[in-house]
């Protein structure tokens, strides 16, 4: 089975045919056109149908402008690591290296610091600090000597003991707008130097090539696309047919984004425009203010929400994937075919692939070497949980924490009770889900077999997304209960 048909280590089931006809067709196993763009008329041609789909995907408001980049990139030959740390820079000045200068603006407004701080000074020389510190550790971490023996955990830590100390009294004033300024341009790498410090041993390449994938220019979130360097490496093209075959198979992706993208607005405007369904948080909101729209309105508002929350995915992460395929890195698709998905740790495994990655590696593998050997089952759901509710709550937690900056710790860690309860819920199902022992082959059809299971996972997921509302710190946990109280008619 290919990576690509079977991207995320499922065995064949037998029970899905697929059919012979694709919208999309299969250009990537063509042998004629995998050798044609191997030569200058081919990488020609390519080059134009990648500027086609670029200009498509703009008129859908999806920024495909990296994929001329990535091209650079790929035929760049030896220098292609040269061009991938130039290209990275680029992008990442150009979007201000991804610090959040409003909520620093503020802090230093209410400080009284801000006539006495020249802001994007200061914003370059914290960026000087943050990686200049970085290299420092990527190097000690793989010179064999002085390491971090866990690495995740230890960083964390620090973030996590910066974080308490802004709120000391000690530290008002100038202290604490410095030590901001340091996390916030620290935090948007977080993660990949969690990468870079773990593949620390398992390559032996320079720094400045582990800080070129620091958010790498074909689009990351906090969470790596690609995780780390050594990861990356698998997947890169080491001959001409392998670039082919993997550009080609970026031209098909963006292809097929181009299509969903286009999808989800014609949905969207089906929905919200025609048919005047509100959004689902409208609905909460109206709930809450005493004038609740009627339970028809707001299953269809959260199934909808639903339907636009797994387009919106593939097509955010298709998308990167795809430039990153032009590049010559042949990444696995970040969204693949949940729907399909029987058991809930299935659909977590294909909605979002790379933060799932994410977590699985700094949370679920460091837990699940180290508690409860002796015992396989308790083991692993242990680790899920870690996780799915530890690992997850985390992130999210250290993603949004310009809210501790604007409401206080104590404040900003109530606040996410919602989104804890969330992560609690996901988790024990999730965990159970792994340890359900694999069913015996069914003989009930596909509705049994396929259909009932399908249904059943997505009505879970819809049902816990009423409370998976991370950057809402105004609701309780208790009003989103209700709010699901009343979609299922029990009474509060």
């Amino acid at each position: 089975m290919s990576v690509e048909s079977q991207p995320y280590g499922y065995a064949a089931t037998g029970l899905l045919v697929r059919p012979s006809w694709r919208l999309i067709p299969q250009i990537d196993r063509d042998p004629r056109l995998v050798a044609g763009v191997q030569g200058f008329r081919g990488r020609l041609l390519l080059c134009c149908a990648v500027a086609l789909l670029a200009v498509l995907l703009s008129l859908v408001g999806i920024d495909f402008s990296a994929a001329g980049l990535a091209m650079m990139c790929a035929y760049a030959g030896r220098h292609r690591r040269v061009l991938i740390l130039l290209a990275t820079l680029l992008l990442l000045f150009r979007s201000g290296f991804l610090i959040d200068r409003a909520f620093l603006e503020r802090l230093a407004i209410d400080e009284g610091v801000a006539d006495r701080i020249h802001q994007p000074l200061l914003e370059a020389a914290m960026l000087v600090v943050v990686f200049a510190l970085f290299s420092c550790l990527l190097a000690m971490q793989g010179s064999g000597g002085i390491g971090l023996r866990r690495p995740t955990l230890s960083l964390l830590l620090v973030f996590l003991a910066l974080v308490v100390a802004t709120q000391a009294t000690v530290m008002a004033g100038m202290p604490r707008v410095l030590l901001w300024s340091f996390l916030m341009a620290a935090q948007p790498y977080l993660w990949f130097l969690a990468y870079g410090l773990a593949d620390a041993g398992k390559i032996r390449s320079p720094v400045w090539q582990r800080l070129s994938v620091f958010h790498p220019f074909w689009g990351s979130t906090l969470t790596p696309f690609g995780k780390g360097l050594s990861y990356l490496e698998r997947f890169e093209a080491k001959t001409p047919e392998e670039l082919a075959v993997t550009q080609l198979k970026g031209v098909k992706l963006a292809a097929w984004t181009l299509v969903l993208a286009i999808v989800k607005i014609c949905f969207g405007e089906l929905i919200h425009d025609h048919l005047q369904l509100p959004l689902f948080d409208d609905n909460l909101l109206q709930y809450l203010a005493g004038h609740p729209w009627p339970r028809l309105v707001g299953w269809a508002s959260l199934i909808s929400f639903f339907v636009e929350d797994l387009l919106g995915m593939t097509v955010f992460g298709g998308i990167i994937v795809a430039t990153a395929r032009l590049a010559g890195f042949r990444l696995l698709r970040n969204t693949y075919r949940p729907l399909e998905s029987t058991t809930l740790a299935e659909f977590w495994n294909r909605y979002y692939f790379y933060y799932k990655e994410l977590l699985v590696d700094h949370f679920f593998y460091p837990t699940f070497v180290r508690c409860f050997r002796g015992h396989r089952r308790l083991r692993m759901f242990f680790a899920t949980f870690a996780a799915a509710c530890v690992g997850n709550l985390l992130f999210h937690f250290i993603r949004d924490i310009h809210f501790v900056g604007d409401m206080g710790l104590w404040r900003a860690v109530v606040g996410q009770q919602s989104h804890a309860f969330y992560t609690l819920v996901l988790a024990i199902s999730v965990g159970l889900s792994q340890m359900r022992r694999a069913p015996r082959p069914a003989s009930r059809g596909w509705p049994g077999s396929r259909l009932l299971p399908c249904l059943w996972v997505s009505t879970f997921f819809c049902l816990i997304h009423v409370f998976d509302a991370p950057l809402d710190r105004e609701h309780s946990l208790w009003q989103r209960a209700e709010f699901l109280f009343y979609l299922l008619g029990v009474p509060t």
